[in-house]
Order: structure tokens, then sequence, then C-alpha cells
């Protein structure tokens, strides 16, 4: 049984976009994914298995860490900065990446 089932907005139904628009707050630009995920709820870990989620955890960032401490922090900000703007722009990803095929022609 699929639990997670991602579209884009110009593709649902009528109704299913209704939905999503109201529970959202806010209408849907047709460009945008709209993700649904249904999980079985499950209680947070404690004790051992807490702690040991949290070692993992700062293992993980650590790791992060170690490779970006030689990124100057302007690098950083340039490709978080480069991150945002290519996720917020009218079209997303999908636009650019014609424009970009079209300008290497």
């Amino acid at each position: 049984m699929e639990n997670v089932s991602i579209n884009l907005a110009r593709d649902l139904p009528a109704s299913a976009r209704s939905a999503v628009e109201n529970l959202l707050g806010r209408s849907l630009r047709d460009y945008e994914e709209v993700s649904i995920m249904a999980l079985e709820p499950h209680p947070a870990p404690s004790g051992e298995a807490r702690r040991a989620s949290a070692e993992r955890l700062r293992g993980a960032l650590d790791q992060l860490a170690r490779k970006a401490q030689d990124v100057a922090d302007g690098e950083i900000d340039d490709a978080v900065d480069e991150a945002m703007n290519d996720i917020s722009a009218p079209g997303g990803h999908e636009d650019r990446s014609r424009h970009e095929h079209s300008r290497a022609s």
C-alpha cells in the first residue's frame, strides 16, 4: 500500500486541490508540488534508544561540520541564497533548467 503521494498542483483533481488549499489556508500555484504522507503514529524514543538516536545525530552533524570547515562563510551564504532563489522562483527548477538548456544550445 502506498503511503506517499507527490503531485504537481496542476495535476490534482479539483476536489483534492481544493482540500489541500483549504488545509494550507492559501491557493496553490500550478507549478507547486504537493506531497502527502500517511504514517503510523509511534511514541518518541526514551531512555537508551533516545540517547543512541541523539548520539547518531551528533555524529552526523559533526561529520557535516568537518566537511564544511574549510568553506568560507561567504561561499556557504551564497550557496544557501542560490538554493533559496532556485526553489522560490516562479516555475521552480523546471523553468530554469529549460532556460539553461536553451542557453547551452
